[in-house]
């Protein structure tokens, strides 16, 4: 995250405070991701961002209030990126959702390494302190998953009825195979997961098995 230039600038205090808060998310998600949630302190947290504590008190109460801030950050960019892919489809297929969906999550952590081990591993390991934050990161792919299945029944006459705790299993089996390759394989592998996660996300919202290897082996 780039630093503000030293001295007198033309920012605005809004900005300033935007350009602080990133600094401090990012940095929780650096010193989360090397030293765990539990081993984190503020301190570790504004050494590496560069600010003062008292600047960091005065954006945040503690640092859960500020790993919450660096979710919300990351997944509203997240869903940046996901309507800017879906605005660019001509026709919105509920197959390419799903795939473009998981394309688009998976490449994001990859890239951001640090922020994938901070969501998908440190949240479990930290427990209820962290209940709501792991769940706002699985409603995230959650809602994605929904909006397929409502384009499915309107776009496949084919396709079945879903309870409500399907999503739930989806989800879950999503976030266990990303921190079992954050575990083995390191982050930078994360988007070799795609063909596997879209093959079964596919039979589980009604496609048959057939007809998933065809349409993700065609994709490819």
């Amino acid at each position: 995250m780039q630093k503000l230039p030293r001295g007198r600038h033309t920012l605005d205090r809004a900005a300033v405070v935007a350009s602080q808060k990133q600094r401090l998310c990012w940095a929780a998600f650096e010193v989360i991701a090397r030293r765990g949630y539990r081993a984190t302190s503020v301190a570790a947290i504004i050494d590496s961002a560069g600010i003062s504590r008292r600047t960091f008190y005065e954006l945040f109460t503690d640092k859960e209030a500020c790993f919450q801030a660096a979710c919300d950050f990351f997944i509203d960019r997240m869903k940046s990126d996901l309507e800017k892919r879906s605005e660019g489809m001509p026709t919105l297929d509920w197959k390419a959702l799903v795939r473009s969906s998981l394309e688009v999550y998976l490449a994001g952590l990859a890239e951001n390494p640090t922020a994938a081990i901070a969501l998908h591993v440190e949240t479990l390991v930290a427990g209820r302190e962290l209940a709501t934050q792991r769940a706002q990161v699985q409603e995230f792919l959650a809602d994605r998953m929904r909006r397929a299945h409502q384009l499915a029944y309107a776009q496949d006459p084919s396709a079945r009825d879903t309870p409500d705790g399907v999503y739930d299993f989806l989800i879950g089996g999503i976030d266990d195979r990303i921190r079992h390759c954050l575990h083995t394989l390191g982050a930078e592998q994360l988007p070799t997961l795609l063909p596997l996660l879209h093959h079964s996300t596919l039979a589980l919202l009604g496609v048959s098995a057939i007809e998933t290897r065809v349409q993700t082996s065609g994709s490819l």
